[in-house]
């Protein structure tokens, strides 16, 4: 298991963020969101306080139903 950087920690929980406003933005629950991408509404938790990083491939889910670019998930 690798070591979290500051850094990492920052963008892991920065993404966290504009996942849940992109999330409310588009009027999914976070249980909605986890049945459309195959996750757990536990996940979806984690992912959105910044507690788990995402994979790429999951990222790229997220981005498709939420209907935004996967780069905004990265913006500052």
């Amino acid at each position: 298991m690798s070591e979290q950087t500051p850094e990492s920690v920052w963008i892991t929980r920065g993404m966290g963020l504009r996942l849940r406003t992109a999330r409310e933005a588009k009027g999914l629950s976070q249980a909605r969101l986890a049945q459309l991408t195959g996750s757990s509404l536990a996940q979806i938790e984690h992912y959105e306080r910044g507690e788990h990083a995402m994979a790429m491939e999951r990222l790229f889910d997220m981005a498709r139903i939420l209907e935004i670019p996967a780069g905004d998930l990265f913006d500052a």
